[in-house]
């Protein structure tokens, strides 16, 4: 039985797209692909989300070969990244729905220190029962470690958990230690049908009526 709900948060809870939010900081491609795979995409990243760097030290790693011009971009990118996050309306909805249902909900998450700041503005993250993200606890989704030491950090089962995340290589992580999952691809209608066939108590729309997992008849 499914007692516990795990969450990823960027492009789940919130709305992400990273192309558009970059594009918010430089205005021709060829910077924005020097931001995307220099920046982003870099080793420096992985190190800030695993919390081994400072932001300071990536800022001055990344720049040393990237375009000059650019420095001053990417300082202001890595220090204002994602600390104004827009909502996902219909994600909040499921969220509290599945918290009145009785679910234990749960975050797990690649992210940098900075999260105890933004996360203040997420409302899904209030009805979180845990918080685990990567920079806290030196691990990486889709890390076998980082899974293990999730259950182990909140005493969960894994085959009681079940993991909703917008990256394939992360489920099937998470399903290979036995927690079951699904791959949310921005359309909460068709995570809450993935759900209802899980058994997860949830409602859905059809084209007669409301119904909900768990329903007589």
């Amino acid at each position: 039985m499914i007692k516990n709900i795990v969450f990823d948060m960027g492009n789940v809870l919130t709305i992400y797209n990273a192309r558009d939010y970059i594009y918010g900081y430089v205005d021709n491609e060829e910077d924005f692909i020097w931001m995307k795979n220099h920046l982003c995409a870099s080793v420096e990243w992985l190190k800030m989300d695993r919390g081994t760097i400072t932001d300071d030290e990536a800022i001055r790693s990344v720049c040393k070969r990237i375009p000059e011009r650019l420095h001053s971009t990417v300082e202001r990118f890595v220090r204002e990244y994602r600390m104004v996050q827009p909502p996902n309306p219909p994600m909040e909805e499921l969220v509290e729905e599945l918290s009145q249902n009785g679910y234990g909900l749960y975050l797990m998450s690649n992210t940098s220190h900075r999260f105890r700041i933004f996360s203040q503005s997420i409302k899904s993250i209030a009805y979180m029962k845990g918080i685990w993200i990567s920079c806290e606890h030196g691990l990486l989704k889709p890390e076998p470690a980082a899974y293990l030491d999730f259950f182990q950090t909140f005493s969960l089962k894994p085959e009681e958990c079940f993991f909703i995340d917008d990256t394939p290589a992360n489920i099937e992580a998470a399903g290979n230690l036995g927690m079951d999952g699904c791959v949310y691809y921005g359309d909460v209608a068709e995570l809450r049908h993935f759900l209802y066939e899980k058994n997860i108590k949830i409602r859905i729309r059809n084209s007669r009526k409301i119904t909900c997992a768990g329903d007589a008849g």
